[in-house]
């Protein structure tokens, strides 16, 4: 910025400093008036030029002209001598250093309009100036992203350039990177958020109050495009990393895997105390998009859902996510974003979320298999399994045990059933949705037809052939009781 010294040092002026200010104050503009009271009509940093034409030498009221004058903070008081006053009021000079505003005199021979031009001279020279090393700041910005240049050497260049402070935000809200005074000033002043990517999976962070200027609005500009494009990548690089945390999350979640592969992929980076698993269900194209979305920190913690969880015509995948609030409605967002319902399993330690994924597998049965097909519009659903169920926890205890228990009430419908003449794969998944759509209309035939698009005496042929493979009624409560236990239960135990 343009200073009260550097107009003053200007010889062809011959301006004269009166009373000093504190430090050397920044000139936003030169403004000429005759009023008394016009610190309503300042912004700051004005050098406000007069002849003292409306009060007398030993005027009080140059007390509250000056008084007004500070609160609107002023760069400085030019007074012109010898045209209605011979010299400057010693009032005005004692108020100038009461409230220590910087006033200066104007001789005769220089007019208020020469200090103008010359204010505006400085002032264009400082925006060049500025400018310029804006553009500078961009190049060695963008020099920077043919190189290896790395996340955190590209904020510090950033905040070097444009003294705030600034962080790399993850789609997990996880801090990735930032300046050292970041965390601090967040806290304390808020921060704007830019996102890297239409997707929002990484966004800039920048702390401050103060609005920026255009240099410094280019220069973030700058930064951004760079950071975006480093952090992005190559497609082929982006497909090797996704599928590497997708075997990382399918072991957690399965429990062949350990926690210790987090630290291969990303060192700095610690799984929370707690998990939760997320079953995200819905039309094979909305669950595609939903997984390549961008990712970033622990939102990439997905994997795809196995055959056996698929509903007949969908698609399903799976998140791991920490167990806390923000995190878990971040999660559920973009899941209903892509138009996805979801099942939230129950909390679990980290190294057991195989539990969580158990327990969000069981209720996946509620979620509508014709809903993210068929309905449009509508919002997505999401069920949560934090109800515990100690009978099907006490019957999947049995290991090896319940897969024959299973395949006895199930017969040929039984996953773990061998083959069979009677009923074919396709028959046997065919009567499975069957059963489970039944039993989800809570008997009644006609919602069951309808909910499987199917006519009712398709649904009565359905049920007949179940009755008969399997041995049981469904006019039986007990045969019911079982038959719905054997199908949880493999719903626990599918992978």
């Amino acid at each position: 910025m343009a200073t009260l010294s550097q107009l003053l040092s200007l010889p062809d002026l011959q301006l004269s400093l009166i009373q000093s200010g504190p430090g050397d104050p920044e000139i936003s503009w030169v403004s000429t008036t005759e009023l008394l009271d016009l610190g309503e009509y300042l912004e700051g940093g004005e050098i406000i030029l007069t002849t003292g034409l409306a009060l007398g030498d030993e005027d009080p009221r140059w007390r509250d002209f000056v008084a007004s004058l500070s609160r609107a903070r002023v760069a400085a008081i030019g007074f012109g001598v010898g045209v209605n006053h011979d010299r400057i009021p010693a009032p005005l000079i004692g108020a100038a250093s009461m409230y220590r505003v910087a006033l200066f005199e104007v001789p005769l021979p220089t007019p208020f309009i020469a200090i103008g031009k010359a204010a505006a001279e400085l002032l264009r020279f400082d925006e060049l100036r500025a400018a310029r090393e804006a553009l500078q700041a961009q190049q060695r910005l963008l020099a920077g992203a043919r190189g290896s240049q790395d996340p955190a050497e590209v904020l510090a260049s950033i905040a070097q350039a444009t003294g705030r402070q600034l962080a790399l935000i993850g789609s997990d809200a996880t801090v990735l990177a930032s300046t050292a005074g970041f965390p601090a000033s967040r806290e304390s002043e808020g921060a704007e958020l830019i996102a890297l990517d239409a997707e929002g999976a990484l966004s800039l962070a920048v702390a401050g109050s103060a609005p920026l200027s255009p240099e410094g609005r280019s220069i973030i500009t700058a930064g951004s495009m760079v950071l975006g494009l480093g952090l992005r990548g190559d497609r082929a690089e982006e497909t090797r990393e996704r599928e590497r945390w997708e075997r990382l999350t399918t072991g957690l979640l399965d429990g062949t895997g350990g926690i210790g592969g987090l630290a291969i992929l990303a060192p700095t980076l610690r799984l929370p105390e707690r998990v939760r698993a997320i079953a995200v269900q819905g039309a094979a194209e909305d669950v595609a998009a939903w997984r390549r979305r961008p990712r970033s920190g622990l939102d990439r913690l997905i994997a795809p859902g196995s055959e056996a969880e698929r509903a007949q015509g969908l698609s399903s995948a799976w998140q791991l996510c920490a167990d806390s609030a923000p995190a878990l409605d971040r999660a559920l967002e973009i899941a209903a974003a892509h138009g996805l319902d979801a099942v939230v399993g129950r909390p679990a330690d980290a190294t057991r979320a195989s539990l969580s994924r158990r327990s969000a597998a069981a209720r996946l049965d509620a979620l509508s298999p014709t809903a993210p097909l068929y309905t449009a519009p509508r919002v997505p659903e999401v069920v949560w399994a934090d109800r515990s169920a100690p009978l099907l926890e006490a019957l999947y205890g049995f290991g090896d045990g319940r897969s024959a228990l299973t395949a006895d009430v199930l017969g040929p419908l039984s996953r773990h059933a061998g083959s069979a003449p009677e009923v074919d794969a396709q028959d046997r998944d065919l009567l499975r949705s069957t059963l489970r759509a039944v039993f989800l209309a809570d008997g009644q035939r006609g919602p069951a037809a309808a909910a499987l698009g199917i006519h009712r005496n398709t649904l009565r042929d359905r049920i007949a052939r179940i009755e008969r493979v399997t041995g049981r009624t469904l006019a039986d409560a007990d045969d019911r009781a079982e038959l719905w236990l054997a199908l949880r239960l493999e719903n626990l135990d599918r992978d």
